[in-house]
């Protein structure tokens, strides 16, 4: 490994300093020495928001340029392979360091953020991206971050902009919608209890949601494996289902928030005429921000368009039922 890439360690010893402290320091002194990030975190300070209230939810419609890449990239699997990956070490910028996280990964400052202290963590391998082994990685992540972050991980099929790459990422809590739905209790209904897990599924928000809710690591773990077993077989794909997750701890218990999907973008994004939106949905679109790189569509996306959106990428509710009856009592 070049060991000038590492700007601290952090292992899960005590005696390291807090990690979330590490990562608002590593931000402050890449700002000074990586300047195309610096004017990345300037742009975000001038991005144009705009809410839309939508049939029982609301959204944030972001426009940003610097997501355009994100956005349009392409999921040609021969294009994947024939381009150098961006999050191999050897390949970062120059100027990006990161903290190497329990041996095996590299957390990055994300240089096209959405959200202030946007957070990219990134394999140390070069191995493709997938949650049924990982999922543990991404419960340990959120407890060593806390309860101010959130955790996020996008499908190779649905939004990951490496899908050659096991990846996450980890924003700031409070800049998602989804987070005040959740402070509805009439919009979530409990759907199932497994190994002392809680599960609920959404109610008329717009897009399916499965919370799982529970004290214990390993159970929540067990019991997403299950899940994801079970929506494997439901939607007969031997790949893993199309799936964002997004993970965080709060008051002592684990909340693994799953948005099952029916296809990654829109048809809307593939037409070539005056119809075209240019909106390309991973976990951050389906928690509620929804990133417009171009200004036509940030101007013209209204409720009726982004409910349009949610229903056609959204798995069938039917499904979800299916899937969860599946789960061990």
């Amino acid at each position: 490994m070049n060991r000038k890439k590492i700007y601290a360690s952090f292992d899960g010893s005590q005696s390291i300093k807090n990690i979330s402290t590490l990562c608002i320091e590593l931000l402050e002194e890449q700002k000074k020495t990586w300047p195309e990030l610096k004017d990345a975190h300037e742009y975000l300070k001038h991005i144009k928001v705009r809410d839309i209230q939508c049939n029982g939810y609301s959204v944030k419609i972001q426009h940003n340029l610097k997501r355009a890449k994100s956005s349009t990239a392409s999921c040609d699997i021969a294009q994947i392979n024939s381009r150098q990956c961006f999050l191999c070490i050897e390949n970062l910028p120059k100027a990006q360091r990161g903290i190497l996280y329990r041996d095996e990964y590299l957390i990055l400052c994300n240089p096209a953020p959405v959200f202030p202290n946007h957070l990219t963590i990134s394999n140390l391998k070069h191995i493709p991206q997938g949650i049924a082994k990982n999922i543990n990685i991404l419960i340990q992540l959120s407890q060593d971050l806390g309860p101010d972050w959130l955790i996020l991980y996008n499908g190779p099929k649905c939004g990951a902009s490496a899908p050659d790459h096991l990846h996450f990422q980890a924003i700031p809590r409070g800049h998602t919608p989804v987070e005040k739905d959740l402070q509805d209790k009439d919009k979530f209904v409990l759907s199932a209890q497994s190994e002392g897990v809680s599960i609920y599924k959404s109610k008329d928000i717009g897009r399916e949601i499965i919370i799982f809710e529970g004290v214990d690591k390993d159970a929540i773990a067990g019991v997403f494996k299950s899940f994801l077993e079970a929506l494997r077989s439901v939607v007969k794909t031997e790949d893993e289902p199309m799936i964002n997750i997004l993970c965080f701890v709060e008051g002592g218990k684990w909340y693994i928030l799953v948005f099952p999907r029916a296809k990654h973008r829109p048809e809307a994004f593939f037409r070539d005429d005056d119809e075209k939106i240019t909106v390309s949905p991973a976990v951050i679109e389906m928690a509620g921000v929804i990133i417009t790189p171009f200004e036509r569509d940030f101007l013209r996306l209204d409720a009726s368009k982004v409910e349009a959106i949610y229903r056609e990428v959204s798995l069938d509710g039917n499904k979800l039922k299916c899937t969860l009856k599946y789960l061990p009592v």
